[in-house]
């Protein structure tokens, strides 16, 4: 059906996309872990409706399952027989289970990537700058100024001044 020439193609061109997925981009990143995270999160729930569809039929059950449970001899101990109405549901949960934190990670991995990232990685520069750089020498400290003990009668005579200073009137009075 295909042209060999188109097979090299199609395989180089894939090659290249697979070398441009890796690079270090923050754009990248971030679309590598939505796809991710969205096809992880589709998994689960077609294993989920998987289960619930096993449920009403059971018989359907693929020969591979049976098998899979055959090659992992401890698996079969946990689960029930194959052909039980709740087989599908058990191992449906046994998979969901041990993918959430999976999950958990690329979400918040995803919400990290991009503009926050970069934000952080110039935080983390900017720390680690400020660590570098030798802090400038310092001057000692100047010693406290002395403190002048202010006597009552000093007092007294520097308020009796500035009550003076006032027009002493009515409350209510207008100052002209």
């Amino acid at each position: 059906m295909w042209d060999p020439l188109y097979e090299q193609v199609i395989a180089w061109v894939g090659l290249a996309l697979l070398l441009v997925l890796c690079l270090p981009f923050a754009g990248m990143q971030k679309l590598v872990l939505e796809v991710s995270a969205w096809a992880l999160r589709l998994a689960l729930l077609a294993f989920l409706g998987a289960a619930a569809y096993l449920w009403f039929r059971p018989q359907d059950l693929p020969v591979q399952v049976t098998e899979t449970l055959e090659a992992f001899p401890g698996l079969g101990s946990i689960l029930p027989e194959p052909g039980a109405q709740h087989f599908g549901i058990c191992a449906a949960a046994l998979i969901v289970v041990a993918l959430l934190p999976l999950l958990a990670v690329l979400d918040v991995s995803r919400q990290l990537a991009g503009r926050r990232l970069r934000r952080l990685r110039d935080l983390a520069a900017a720390a680690k700058a400020a660590e570098g750089a030798a802090a400038p020498p310092t001057a000692p400290p100047r010693p406290a100024p002395a403190v002048r003990r202010v006597d009552r009668r000093s007092a007294a005579a520097t308020l009796a001044e500035a009550g003076s200073r006032k027009r002493i009137g009515a409350p209510n009075q207008p100052e002209s």
